[in-house]
């Protein structure tokens, strides 16, 4: 243990001091070096508001040390033993950039991205728009975290593939555990740390929230010098009691989640649609060899798989029963219908068929509402909209990168070993795989059930595992699970499907470390996030007391 003198931290919060209240025993891996300092001047509500953003590495050996840096926000308005806004900027699993080219007088990213806040100068009292996340968070005094990390598109370092899972987790850990670690310096509560983050960020927010303290992750944030971890002699990684990675609250928006079984949720939500789709002729794809038969056949396969999975769960609803396969759909209207029904209160029917007619198809009648009131919703024809508003993924949606060519959208570069640039993670993408490498059934000769006996295959197992909640929301001792959850999932996204988003619910819900769960399919909203801040931070607030 050494000791440090941060004095610019502690000067800029609180004024002056003596040298006894300046100094902290911080872990030999917090010997990160002198955190750079500017002043900027963002408005909100108007009004210029000072802040001093401090930036700094978060651990001490980073293998990407241009994106393993950390941006700390403090305004002048701060609270002793202020809560944290921890930012995760992270979408479809891909890095964190760190862009340092912000301008240094209004702290306003000129790349629109990654890192920052991006935009301070808004009115905190509207309800759409991203960056009234932040604009709120500074009228109430919070700090606000940001920072950069691996992921899966880094591409080979020194011939490595660095950012396959669990990397993105990793950093993101380590980055909480760096401000616990200066909590004194910073002024804030350690127990108070939000995380908010959209999409493969709306995940990764859950994921931490889910997963707090876990040792699944302890040898990696040992490997990138992470406060808090050591080893001890034993050759045991273990976290001092004092510095976790734990949270107290996620707000997580379109969590792409699950994704060792986002595929089957996938098909087992939009089977019949695609049927509908063919029937119609209004689905096509422009992937050389993806017929309709072939499409079909792997769509059947994924959705006789989530069946088995969701009826192996053994997960309760709220009348205590147990959610099934054959009672998922159940469970997904009644959720559609309580947003139905608030948003009939709360903005009334005309907005509502307003806001139906303006999307850019509007067809199939799939919810009729009435002058009174009333309504008739019909679920198929809902996932119809929703498809022909944004096209369905190919099947299967989130690994299919030997299967067909031009490449198609997937996560499958989030893992394999660190030689490999990728790894199928479900039995059709792996079973399928027609690409000359390392991975699949062509390359190794095993099929799915056979590979995932091998090491190579427990390997990918647990790196599938460090991506997912679900994975994390038990009664496990050693994990600290977030007890706040507010989760938001579009009406109209079809980016993750309905079925995986209500197992999800069902999930926190029959998780008993959770206080609060606040989840809704939100009213007629895409792929998107922090489109209700209002309600989301009067939610917090409350929590906050």
């Amino acid at each position: 243990m050494r000791k440090f003198f941060v004095l610019f931290f502690v000067l800029s919060l609180f004024g002056a001091a003596s040298a006894a209240d300046l100094t902290l025993d911080l872990p030999k891996a917090l010997e990160l070096g002198q955190a750079t300092k500017t002043t900027i001047t963002p408005l909100v509500d108007g009004q210029a508001v000072k802040v001093d953003w401090y930036v700094a590495p978060y651990v001490t050996n980073p293998n990407r040390p241009e994106d393993q840096k950390i941006n700390i926000y403090i305004p002048e308005n701060v609270q002793k033993n202020s809560p944290v806004l921890f930012v995760i900027n992270n979408g479809g699993w891909f890095m964190d950039d760190y862009f340092r080219t912000v301008d240094d007088q209004t702290g306003i990213a000129i790349k629109d991205g990654v890192n920052y806040p991006t935009d301070f100068d808004t009115k905190a009292n509207t309800s759409k728009g991203r960056e009234q996340f932040s604009a709120m968070a500074l009228k109430r005094g919070f700090i606000i975290a940001s920072y950069g990390a691996r992921g899966r598109n880094n591409g080979a370092t020194d011939g490595k593939f660095l950012g396959h899972s669990p990397a993105t987790a990793v950093d993101t850990k380590a980055a909480i555990r760096y401000l616990k670690a200066n909590k004194d310096f910073l002024g804030l509560d350690p127990e108070k740390i939000i995380a908010n983050g959209t999409s493969g960020g709306g995940a990764m927010t859950s994921l931490i929230a889910a997963s707090g303290n876990s040792p699944d992750f302890f040898e990696y944030l040992y490997e990138i010098g992470a406060a808090g971890i050591s080893k001890n002699k034993d050759g045991k990684f273990i976290s001092a009691p004092e510095i976790g990675d734990d949270i107290f609250a996620a707000m997580a928006y379109c969590p792409i989640t699950d994704l060792g079984h986002a595929d089957a949720a996938y098909e087992f939500t939009y089977n019949s649609t695609r049927k509908e789709l063919y029937k119609n002729s209004a689905l096509e794809y422009e992937v050389e060899g993806a017929s309709q038969e072939e499409i079909m056949k792997k769509s059947e396969a994924l959705k006789e798989n989530y069946i088995a999975y969701v009826n192996g769960l053994k997960l309760k609803r709220k009348d205590g029963s147990l959610l099934t396969a054959d009672n998922l759909e159940e469970e997904i209207i009644a959720l559609m219908k309580a947003e139905i029904e608030e948003s009939i209160k709360e903005i009334g029917v005309e907005r509502m068929r307003a806001d139906i007619e303006r999307s850019q198809w509007h067809g199939n009648n799939w919810l009729v509402l009435n002058d009174d009131g009333t309504y008739k919703y019909d679920f198929e024809a809902h996932k119809y909209f929703a498809a022909m508003n944004t096209k369905l993924k190919i099947v299967p949606a989130f690994s299919n990168s030997g299967l067909y060519e031009p490449q198609q959208q997937n996560e499958d570069n989030l893992f394999g070993t660190r030689d490999e640039s990728y790894s199928p993670f479900e039995f059709v993408s792996w079973n399928e795989d027609k690409v000359k490498n390392t991975v699949g059934k062509d390359d190794t000769g095993l099929d799915w059930d056979e590979y995932m006996k091998t090491d190579a295959g427990k390997f990918l197992a647990q790196q599938i595992k460090m991506t997912c909640p679900f994975d994390y929301l038990t009664d496990d001792p050693n994990v600290k699970t977030a007890p706040f959850w507010y989760v938001r999932w579009g009406m109209k996204d079809r980016d993750s499907s309905f079925a995986l988003e209500t197992v999800f619910y069902h999930e926190l819900l029959n998780n008993k470390n959770i206080k609060d769960l606040n989840f809704e399919f939100a009213w007629l909203f895409p792929h998107s996030g922090n489109y209700d801040a209002k309600e989301a931070f009067e939610w917090l607030d409350s929590k906050l007391k």
